[in-house]
């Protein structure tokens, strides 16, 4: 029976919090166990009953379709992600620019390096995203 739990936590994976998902997985492995069950005792052997009930299982899509509040806040958790990994993605790009206008025309700006102001204020965007995508995937 270890192949069907291998089979559900390899199904769910990436989908689900780690709450929500243990709790799937006992609920998903105890159902393809009493179908295997049920198809051991109609005559077929154990090992063809567990290959044939994983087969006839279906995919995450199914899964999904009979748990759609877990799928929203999956949902919500990849867009906190994104948007995590957007604001880092901008903060590099805005502080390289930053820097390369700062010692471009460092004479200019009479040696003062004013790029670590930018830094640091722009610093609370990457840390703000990520505060409410790690709030949220709890």
């Amino acid at each position: 029976m270890n192949k069907i739990k291998a089979f559900v936590s390899n199904l769910l994976k990436g989908y689900f919090n780690d709450e929500d998902k243990k709790e799937l997985i006992e609920i998903l492995t105890l159902s393809l166990e009493e179908k295997v069950d049920d198809l051991v005792e109609s005559g077929t052997p154990l090992e063809e009953a567990i290959d044939k009930s994983i087969s006839e299982f279906g995919g995450v899509e199914d899964v999904l379709e009979v748990y759609p509040e877990l799928n929203n806040k999956q949902k919500l958790i990849r867009n906190r992600k994104h948007q995590f990994l957007f604001s880092l993605g901008g903060y590099l790009i805005i502080s390289g620019l930053a820097i390369f206008i700062n010692f471009t025309f460092i004479q200019f700006f009479a040696n003062i390096l004013w790029f670590i102001a930018i830094l640091i204020a722009l610093l609370f965007w990457p840390i703000t995203m990520l505060f409410r995508y790690l709030s949220i995937k709890k």
